[in-house]
């Protein structure tokens, strides 16, 4: 079993750099064979031009960078663990840059078995974190991963989170991930979605709400939301779910637009534009 903790940060030596080489010594307490720590900040990376070049079976992005590269070392993981600073109640640009490149990402990795993955962020405040952990954990379920948990560490400073007692929670989240067990979800009464652990929701009508990551619907109640398994079980992040995505949508975008193309040009001339 081999474990790879990813570093969304560009400090070296900083809180999530301390935290992705811990991680790697508790995997390997935990029993995994191999851990390594892979920093985003040495893959060079660049921006979706959105080309479409991508879209097609067997298509790869036409951007010369290391997006291959590292996605041929998640794909080695058995456990994959991404640790992200929050920034401006998020994450990172650069996690962002390689979430953005979902299309090609999903072309090269559908055909994988994936095992189960886990994230922290590293805020330095309560309550300044929000969409952090739903955005880290998305990245996640866009490479085929299950979510087998999420914590958030405080520390702002550079080692400042070693002297949190939030830091505690580190070991018990590796050994979660390392012994996860990827079996179906039941029905449950939850404060956060239990795909992707997001703590928004939107309504979609009186005591009925979904969570906007998954599209998971949920039912409040006075013990908090409710989660059927039947939903639970059919998320848009499944593989079913995506495959058909994939071809009933991805797939057709190319020829769909090339129906609708003499329209643009006519509506385009008509506006001036």
């Amino acid at each position: 079993m081999h474990f790879l903790a990813i570093v969304a940060s560009e400090r070296r030596n900083g809180n999530s750099d301390i935290i992705g080489r811990l991680s790697v010594r508790y995997a390997l307490k935990s029993g995994v064979d191999s851990g390594e720590v892979a920093h985003l900040k040495n893959f060079r990376l660049e921006q979706c031009r959105g080309c479409l070049q991508c879209i097609g079976e067997n298509k790869k992005c036409g951007i010369d960078d290391d997006l291959y590269r590292l996605l041929d070392i998640i794909k080695e993981a058995d456990r994959l663990l991404i640790i992200a600073p929050v920034y401006v109640l998020g994450i990172p640009g650069k996690l962002k840059m390689l979430l953005d490149r979902y299309l090609a990402i999903a072309g090269y990795m559908k055909t994988q078995v994936a095992g189960p993955g886990a994230s922290i962020g590293v805020a330095a405040l309560p309550d300044w974190h929000q969409f952090q952990i739903p955005f880290t954990n998305l990245m996640l379920l866009a490479v085929g991963r299950r979510i087998a948990g999420s914590t958030v560490l405080y520390g702002a400073g550079p080692g400042e989170v070693l002297l949190n007692g939030s830091i505690a929670g580190l070991s018990v989240l590796v050994d979660k991930l390392v012994h996860f067990k990827d079996e179906p979800f039941d029905s449950t009464v939850a404060q956060k979605c239990p795909v992707d652990h997001s703590s928004v929701f939107e309504r979609i009508g009186g005591d009925r709400f979904r969570c906007p990551i998954c599209l998971t619907p949920a039912r409040l109640t006075d013990r908090g939301y409710y989660f059927d398994a039947s939903d639970l079980n059919r998320h848009r992040w499944t593989g079913k779910s995506l495959q058909e995505h994939f071809e009933n949508w991805v797939l057709q975008t190319r020829p769909r637009f090339k129906s609708m193309l003499k329209d643009i040009v006519r509506k385009k001339k008509e506006m001036g534009i």
